[in-house]
């Protein structure tokens, strides 16, 4: 199988988003709220009051309602039934349906070239093994951040096999799950460890082993959504206590 999929991606199409957005008040507010909302900070059924969080972060209200907007976007608010927002509390049963598609979305897109007698597209997996060789050798400090260079990265494994729908359905997942996956990127070692198994999985799609790159990617995936669960739990019951 030495053929190239004739519709593989342009990898300069669809380059890798920045972890950290150039500050602002806005910004800085999205970032003080949004971790504090991963930790656990703020009461769960209470109103986030924008003077009272634009007094907590030491912006004005308009940043802070900026942010607000944003976070209901990602899932990490809602709306609370007096208006404004409230710290989300996510189903449990979807997001265990949305892990299975991902999962589902991803094995197919590991197997699809040899299925259909083609490869990967090599330039595309060149161009991102150097940009995670690149992350091993200066390791980013863990920030929730972190999460859109991983959701980069699956999404543009999914592209180079060709499949361009596969690929759409997969970014529609990542933006409903992350609500949860922000949080597996909160310490340095799930930094590390995320950054050596892209890495594996890259050497075993680049050498045509699916099977192996298949067994990676499912051990990944498990760990990865056991520590974010474990995670969000935590913090939501934390917030439970709050009054």
């Amino acid at each position: 199988m030495d053929s190239v999929l004739d519709t593989a991606p342009d990898p300069a199409a669809d380059p890798a988003p920045q972890a950290v957005a150039k500050s602002s008040p806005s910004e800085d507010a999205y970032r003080h709220l949004r971790d504090r909302l991963l930790s656990g900070s703020f009461p769960l059924t209470r109103r986030l009051a924008e003077g009272r969080l634009a007094d907590l972060v030491g912006v004005s209200r308009t940043p802070v309602r900026h942010a607000l907007i944003r976070l209901h976007g990602e899932g990490l608010v809602s709306r609370h039934r007096d208006g404004g927002y409230r710290p989300a509390v996510p189903d449990p049963n979807d997001i265990t349906c949305l892990y299975e598609t991902r999962r589902t979305l991803e094995i197919g897109a590991l197997w699809r070239p040899a299925e259909i007698g083609a490869t990967h597209h090599r330039p595309t997996l060149d161009a991102l093994r150097e940009d995670w060789e690149s992350l091993r050798r200066e390791q980013p400090p863990a920030d929730a951040g972190f999460v859109a260079l991983d959701e980069d990265f699956h999404v543009r494994l999914a592209q180079s096999a060709g499949n361009e729908v596969m690929v759409d359905l997969l970014r529609s997942v990542n933006a409903r799950i992350r609500v949860i996956r922000i949080h597996d990127f909160l310490s340095d070692d799930r930094i590390e460890q995320t950054i050596s198994e892209h890495l594996e999985i890259l050497g075993a799609v680049l050498v045509d082993d699916p099977s192996t790159a298949e067994r990676i990617f499912r051990a990944h995936l498990a760990k990865s959504k056991e520590v974010a669960e474990e995670r969000a739990l935590r913090a939501i019951a934390r917030m439970a206590t709050l009054d």
